[in-house]
Formats: C-alpha cells, sequence, structure tokens
C-alpha cells in the first residue's frame, strides 16, 4: 500500500492527498519538514527579509519596483500589466515547495471585460508551470452572492464563479477609482503547496488587466507577506 501511495505523489494532483494516505495507514515515520527559505514582509528598508538560501531576488516586469501604504502595512505594489519574479538558488533538497503571499486587488477590475474590452487576469507560474491565468472582477459586493462573475480560482476558460469566490476579505478600502470605499479592495490569500525538487526556484506573479490608466486609478494590485517553503517528504 505505502508503496502505491508512493508512486502517486509523483503526479501533482495527488501529492497532498497521497501524503495524508502515507499518515494514515502509518507508513510514515516522521511528519514532513519544512524549512522557511525565504520571507519579505516589504516594510521599510526590507530589514524583514530573511534568506537561507546562496542567492534570492526580485526583478520587474513593465514597471519599476514601488511599494506604498494600505491598511497599516506596506505592500509592493501598486502595478499594472506585468509582474515581479522572485528567482531562488541554493534551496536544499526537497519534493515540494509552500508559497504563501497576500494579493490585493484594488479598485475596479472589470473581470470578462464589462466595457468590451478584454479580460482582467491574475497569472501565477511557479517555474515553468502555469498555475493561475484567472479572470477577477470587482464591483465591491461584499456578500457571496454577487452577480458579476469570473473564472478565479479556476483559470479563464473554465468554470464560473461568483464574485468573492475564495475571496479572504472583500471588504478592505478602495485605492483611487474607488478610493476609501469600503470593498474596493480584495484580499486574497494564497498557501499553496506545489511538485519542486530543483536546487533554484522562479516565482512570477503578474496580471493582465487593461485600461488601467497612467496612474493606475481605475485597477492595480499589490502583494505582501511573501513566504518560501521547501518541504521535504517523510521516509516510509
Amino acid at each position: 500500500i505505502c508503496q502505491n501511495y508512493l508512486k502517486h505523489m509523483i503526479k501533482p494532483a495527488y501529492f497532498l492527498l497521497s501524503l495524508v494516505g502515507l499518515m494514515l495507514c502509518g507508513c510514515v515515520k516522521q511528519p514532513a519538514e519544512e524549512i522557511l527559505v525565504y520571507e519579505n514582509l516589504f516594510e521599510k528598508n526590507l530589514i524583514e527579509v530573511k534568506s537561507r538560501v546562496d542567492s534570492a531576488y526580485i526583478s520587474f516586469q513593465h514597471f519599476s519596483e514601488n511599494y506604498f501604504e494600505f491598511n497599516g502595512s506596506r505592500n509592493l505594489g501598486r502595478f499594472g500589466t506585468g509582474g515581479v519574479t522572485l528567482t531562488l538558488e541554493g534551496l536544499p533538497e526537497h519534493q515540494l515547495i509552500r508559497l504563501e503571499f497576500e494579493l490585493y486587488i484594488h479598485d475596479k477590475w472589470e473581470g470578462y471585460g464589462l466595457r468590451g474590452n478584454t479580460q482582467d487576469v491574475f497569472i501565477l507560474n511557479v517555474d515553468d508551470l502555469n498555475v493561475h491565468f484567472d479572470v477577477i472582477v470587482n464591483t465591491k459586493c461584499l456578500s457571496r452572492d454577487c452577480d458579476a462573475i469570473q473564472s478565479f480560482p479556476n483559470r479563464l476558460g473554465g468554470a464560473s464563479t461568483p464574485e468573492n469566490a475564495s475571496v479572504t476579505d472583500p471588504t478592505l478600502p478602495g485605492v483611487c477609482f474607488y478610493k476609501d470605499e469600503i470593498g474596493g479592495t480584495k484580499l486574497i490569500k494564497f498557501a499553496n503547496v506545489y511538485p519542486h525538487q530543483s536546487n533554484k526556484l522562479v516565482v512570477n506573479i503578474a496580471a493582465g488587466i487593461k485600461d488601467a490608466g497612467p496612474d493606475l486609478c481605475l485597477k492595480s494590485w499589490s502583494i505582501d507577506n511573501l513566504r518560501i517553503r521547501t518541504v521535504s517528504l517523510p521516509e516510509l
């Protein structure tokens, strides 16, 4: 039984389920080991950056490094179309990585294109694996029964979900177009595990949003509290 579980663990869709199965069937001698290899809270002077790897750096696509104060903290952003890429080299031996961060959707994201333009999408890549390419909408709706639809947390072209699906907090104030209006910003917390074994990791967090304006007043996004952990599976 344990060997069968181990075979399934090479398939990304079965990683967590198989690990639980291993524990339940008594095959696990010790729990999985997690090591925090990178943490960045994006506060002043970046003094909160913690790294246990040989090299760690963030690069920016289509915009420069920027920070702003929001909701009692300092975020990395605001940004429009483009992304930030975190590259880590010299990771310890592992089988999985745990990726955690907070995504803030600011102001009027139009989802599938309410004015006839193309979609507003959130993008997440782990190395060459595209994890998210998802439509997100924000109309300031605060409930779970909103009329507007999106695809998040599903991919564009997948099943539709209502606004606020998988949103952690839909009640934060807007920044510009919805300035100080409750519901103008949505918080989405990510804490997911992905298969990964290389000593180098590249994480790309990005968006493709349309007609944000040169001052990003109509719509924008930011991130906070980015953490990477390596996960070593227990011996059988």
